[in-house]
């Protein structure tokens, strides 16, 4: 437990069962990054494209995936991206900004439920980490635990199932009624899992905070001990109180040097305080094998800088108890913010305060004595951040709304308009302004929507329901949020088009023809480098395109309607294309596809 050495990589953790796909993944964050939630569903993708980074891969990865995951975020955590993508449109289904349920509290936990399956066997998986949807890489911590469900509810996870079902409640946006109605299904199987437990682990038990429907524990049970410990690096002297009963004999804190100056003389004179030691922020590549509650790391050749983590040792009299999760040592964490811990019960050699933070521990290693100056003062720029902050959170717990109309003429290029309005009372501080713009028009900027807002003159792709916010305070500081509206009279394959868009030459439509093809659950037709090249089974001349479409038709392939869709856009596209420029379709394809277009139909229809 614990072991610094251990890392582990969000994807790698995603990646499902020998034998095994995706069937369904809700996850929560506090902050998302949309260009980090482009990477995850490259874990779920049924070819052999994992370490990809071509697009054409990325692009069926997300597409695939999309419909079988929902991730949930807290309202103006979700950042705008440095550079704009087509692909984010991929995203649109599965992100759903978030709330908590009492008022000026966050929606803070890091948490992901997994269905996996295979043929009618299922397989479930829970991550619960201090790490968020974001490119960060800060020393974090992660639980993984994996599971079957029984017939019988198991008591353990009861918790757990309330804490799913309780997710479409705290969307912004109302969630579609399939999606809803999937993530009950998902909470009343997961309200059945028996989580296998780690070694020398004697029992565990899921404590959600902040849900009205769940009673949480009262904090001074829960934390009840003689000895702690406490990884935070967030911390005030309310949430201390609230977590350390008076009787604690010792009390180790590893937290941020700047937190540790804020406590105050007599929360200080309790705690032996450490933080994380500069030399802990690494740059090299670390081997080592999965733990079930180990510190986790992005990609493995990626450095860890800082302390992001979150757990809380306990030692009693029956043994040791360690809490690892999203919330941390602050009165908001435990007084009103939704937050997710894991307990894990165990002997004191493996899980006791000792073991984890004390002397001889690998993770002391990492860390060196702090003698806080205690009382410090919070700057004023770091209270206008947060005031900055907070204004841009209102604004994206609204909903806004967005129509799609067709202007006189329409065409693919620059014949539609968005009317943006919101519900609710436009509520910007005195002194600050805020702006509006597409996330795939980031220039054209109007006024956040007190009365309704126009964009005009847009393409078929540049349509969108993802609205940048951007808020601008005294200072001339500003911060931008991504907010989704519910778009209304959206046009029937706009997808399809940013799909097509990305198939600049005929290599990139071989490459995706090849993806939307391959056979999920079978032997994986196609396999590309690193480099997104081809396989030996495939080549730009085209070869092998009449063996694939034949064997797609003859198992009923869904992925020949999506390539229907696409075609149909790429042709359109070619009547824009520069005089002379090579045509993406393969020579002769379009005779091709009209036979194995009506074989399919044909077949479709008799079945």
């Amino acid at each position: 437990m614990l072991e610094p050495d251990g890392r582990a990589a969000l994807t790698e953790q995603l990646r499902p069962p020998s034998g095994f796909q995706l069937a369904h993944a809700v996850a929560t964050t506090f902050s998302l990054d949309l260009t980090t939630a482009l990477s995850v569903p490259l874990a779920f993708a049924a070819h052999r494209v994992h370490e990809s980074r071509d697009p054409i891969a990325i692009l069926d990865a997300v597409r695939r995936a999309a419909d079988k995951i929902d991730v949930f975020a807290q309202a103006g955590q979700i950042f705008e991206p440095r550079t704009p993508s087509d692909l984010f449109a991929l995203l649109e289904p599965m992100i759903h900004p978030a709330s908590a349920p009492r008022p000026t509290m966050l929606f803070h936990p890091k948490v992901w439920i997994l269905e996996y399956a295979d043929g009618d066997a299922r397989s479930y998986r829970l991550l619960c980490a201090s790490r968020n949807l974001t490119n960060d890489r800060s020393w974090d911590l992660v639980v993984r635990l994996d599971g079957f469900a029984g017939d019988e509810p198991a008591e353990q996870s009861t918790p757990l199932a309330a804490f799913v079902r309780a997710l479409p409640e705290m969307s912004v946006q109302k969630l579609p009624d399939h999606r809803a109605a999937r993530i009950d299904e998902l909470a009343a199987a997961v309200a059945r899992v028996e989580w296998e437990r780690p070694s020398d682990v004697r029992s565990m038990q899921f404590h959600p905070f902040g849900v009205p429907e769940i009673t949480a524990k009262p904090l001074r049970e829960l934390f009840e001990g003689t000895r702690h410990g406490i990884i935070s690096p967030f911390l005030s002297d309310e949430g201390i109180r609230r977590i350390l009963p008076q009787r604690s004999e010792s009390v180790i804190i590893l937290a941020l040097r700047e937190q540790l100056d804020r406590l105050d003389s007599a929360t200080l004179e309790r705690v032996e305080a450490l933080i994380l030691d500069d030399a802990a922020n690494d740059d090299a590549e670390t081997e080592g094998g999965q733990a079930e509650a180990e510190l986790a790391t992005t990609p493995r050749a990626e450095s860890l800088v800082g302390l992001h983590a979150k757990a809380y040792v306990v030692d009693r009299q029956s043994g040791a108890h360690l809490f690892v999760g999203s919330a941390n040592a602050t009165e908001a964490a435990f007084g009103g913010n939704v937050e997710m811990l894991v307990e894990f019960e165990g002997p004191y050699t493996k899980l006791g305060v000792l073991a984890l933070l004390g002397e001889a521990s690998p993770l002391r290693a990492l860390t060196i004595p702090f003698e806080p100056v205690g009382s410090a003062e919070v700057s004023e720029d770091e209270l206008a951040d947060h005031k900055l902050e907070q204004a841009l959170r209102v604004l994206a717990a609204r909903r806004y709304f967005a129509q799609v109309e067709a202007g006189e003429g329409a065409s693919a290029e620059t014949g539609y308009f968005m009317r943006l309005s919101a519900e609710g009372p436009l509520s910007i501080p005195e002194g600050m302004s805020a702006r509006v713009t597409l996330l795939t028009r980031p220039a054209n900027t109007a006024m956040v929507p007190g009365v309704s807002v126009v964009f005009e003159r847009l393409a078929l792709t540049d349509i969108t329901p993802f609205i940048v916010i951007r808020v601008t305070d005294p200072r001339g500081t500003t911060a931008s949020t991504v907010v989704t509206a519910l778009l209304e009279g959206d046009v029937p394959g706009r997808q399809d088009a940013v799909i097509a868009r990305q198939l600049e030459d005929r290599a990139a439509f071989l490459k995706l023809l090849a993806l939307l093809l391959a056979l999920e659950g079978g032997d994986r037709l196609f396999n590309f480098d690193s480099a997104g090249g081809f396989g030996v089974e495939w080549t730009e001349d085209s070869s092998g395109i009449f063996e694939t479409l034949v064997r797609a038709i003859g198992v009923e392939h869904g992925g020949l309607a999506d390539l229907r869709r696409i075609i149909q856009h790429v042709k359109a596209a070619e009547t824009r294309r520069p005089e002379g420029a090579p045509p993406v379709l393969p020579d002769g394809f379009d005779e091709l596809w009209e036979s194995v277009w009506s074989a399919y139909s044909t077949l479709s229809a008799a079945r």
